[in-house]
């Protein structure tokens, strides 16, 4: 097959990176990861604030792209080696040479329209509108891909000429993996992605929640032609729920450390306010993060506003001396029965409008109380989203291909049926509702605030909640 002689190539030496060690390089992949384009991603921190809890984690974007190669390329290795992989392929799901050309390109390149902070920059809403300012980083996908620069063809000819792949076609996969055929190839439960960022972050955090047993997981993955996405054997059952109970703990202590999440709204909040204020027009703002690094950004932001007497500036100053607001109250509202899992607390996440209005109206509650002067910005709302996080809906749709004798007996004889929900196959308590009852803990609703406010916004949480859910 032309696909495996791709899928093996290692003409160009290799890479060494943390966690997959010596990673062999083809000459169409080296292309990509000379190019100017792609190296921008050396300038993006996986973490974005992180790395001020944890100092190690000032990883990038640029080597966890390559281990989403990587770690696609042992999966597809398998889908074509592997008899039993082989032979459950149909015309619906077929690792061809396309294909799997199609689905490395793909996977390398599934974060090359990253910028400083994306994931908190995405909810900045424009001034009596609710469009965002900054694009998803997905749809700037393809600027990047067909960006020119100066003696250096486009990624987008370097896919066409060297990986005989449709660069429209990959750039199509990215921005709409939610719909798009191959999206649960490259996002879902199971997904090179998670794969590789799960033990990334857990390594350059340096604690040990991260351990997944890839080497299985990835020996256990065959087609399941019908869904459109991988399937696991019996055994990839423990290594899943590896993986599983991994993102949870990362979740827990990472990526929903208070820290993190109270310098990102500071950051949102901040910037907020200068689209509001009109301090800097949308178009600079967007180039200025589009094309910068982590370390530049916030130095370029206080060089832009500086002398403005913009009463958000002291949040862009807290920041960069990492002078943290702190929890003043914290809402579970999954775990709380009297909260009943009201959706007032989802709705601040992509209301922005209204979350802004809560802020400024709970500050001078606290004004009013206690004569203190407060400009608006001094109380913050963060908001879990309400998008699951633990990939509910499809961990639903995931299935097992039975292998030994002894569970071929939950096959669906009457319509030959060949695997299982995982649900239904009852090895694991890492079932479906497992899953949402992490979902639920979890996510949190905290209202932050200056050091001085904390105890006073506490002592005057009856009044708070009755604005918050007004």
């Amino acid at each position: 097959m032309i696909a495996e002689s791709f899928l093996f190539r290692s003409e160009g030496g290799f890479i060494r990176i943390p966690i997959w060690g010596h990673i062999p390089l083809s000459d169409p992949l080296k292309k990509i990861l000379a190019h100017p384009s792609f190296l921008r991603l050396k300038g993006i921190r996986q973490l974005s604030f992180s790395q001020q809890v944890y100092p190690g984690a000032t990883h990038t974007r640029f080597e966890h792209s390559i281990g989403v190669y990587h770690l696609m390329k042992l999966i597809l290795q398998r889908m074509v080696t592997n008899p039993l992989a082989v032979e459950l392929q149909n015309d619906n799901l077929r690792f061809d040479d396309e294909t799997c050309r199609t689905l490395l390109s793909t996977c390398l390149l599934h974060d090359i329209g990253h910028y400083p902070h994306a994931h908190v920059l995405e909810e900045i809403a424009l001034p009596g509108a609710e469009d965002g300012v900054f694009a998803h980083h997905e749809a700037l996908t393809g600027m990047f891909v067909n960006q020119e620069h100066p003696g250096t063809p486009s990624i987008a000819a370097i896919l066409h000429d060297d990986w005989k792949v449709d660069p429209d076609r990959v750039i199509e996969i990215i921005a709409g993996k939610s719909t798009h055929r191959f999206g649960k190839l490259i996002s879902g439960t199971l997904d090179p992605d998670k794969m590789d960022y799960l033990m990334r972050d857990a390594h350059h955090c340096n604690i040990p929640y991260g351990g997944i047993d890839i080497e299985r997981l990835v020996e256990s993955f065959v087609p399941d032609p019908d869904r459109e996405r991988f399937a696991i054997t019996e055994k990839g059952i423990a290594p899943l729920e590896s993986l599983i109970f991994a993102k949870y703990m990362m979740m827990r202590n990472v990526y929903w450390h208070h820290t993190s999440r109270i310098l990102s709204a500071m950051l949102r909040r901040l910037l907020q306010d200068i689209v509001d204020e009109h301090a800097i027009p949308v178009d600079d703002l967007r180039n200025l993060f589009y094309f910068s690094s982590d370390d530049r950004i916030l130095f370029e932001l206080d060089r832009k506003i500086r002398g403005m007497g913009l009463p958000a500036q002291a949040l862009l100053e807290s920041i960069m001396n990492r002078h943290v607001y702190k929890r003043a109250m914290t809402i579970r509202p999954y775990l709380e029965p009297s909260l009943e899992a009201d959706p007032v607390w989802f709705s601040y996440s992509s209301d922005h409008r209204r979350r802004k209005a809560k802020e400024q109206e709970i500050c001078a509650l606290i004004s009013r109380k206690h004569r203190i002067p407060l400009q608006g910005h001094e109380v913050l709302i963060d908001a879990p989203a309400t998008r699951d996080v633990f990939d509910y809906d499809d961990f639903r749709e995931l299935r097992v291909y039975p292998t030994r004798q002894e569970h071929r007996h939950l096959m669906q004889k009457d319509d030959h049926e060949k695997y299982v929900r995982f649900d239904d196959f009852r090895e694991s308590v890492f079932g479906s509702e497992f899953i949402l009852s992490f979902e639920r803990t979890t996510k949190k609703f905290r209202l932050l605030s200056r050091p001085d406010l904390s105890d006073l916004l506490s002592a005057a949480e009856n009044e708070v909640m009755q604005i918050l859910r007004a």
